[in-house]
């Protein structure tokens, strides 16, 4: 065995031992995110009401800021959604 692969073994190593708890949080986290999005999208599709729309409406103040600096950061000048105006 060489010193470069001893070397990028133990490199491997400690990346592992430094970041391995972090990604698998990530992961976790990424994974739980893809359960509730296809979630919501199988309600959209079999046609079920949204259970979360009625808690957005209290939000809706505090979306609707986000929400302009989304469409903005995206390159519209102005909402792309008939009904939602913001600007």
């Amino acid at each position: 065995m060489d010193w470069r692969q001893l070397r990028d073994n133990a490199r491997d190593f400690m990346r592992g031992m430094a970041y391995g708890k972090y990604e698998q949080h990530l992961r976790r986290e990424a994974a739980e995110l893809n359960d509730l999005f296809v979630t919501m999208c199988y309600l959209e599709l079999v046609g079920l009401p949204n259970p979360v729309a009625v808690h957005l409406l209290e939000i809706y103040p505090y979306f609707l800021d986000e929400f302009h600096l989304w469409h903005r950061r995206m390159g519209f000048q102005h909402s792309p959604l008939e009904d939602f105006n913001c600007c």
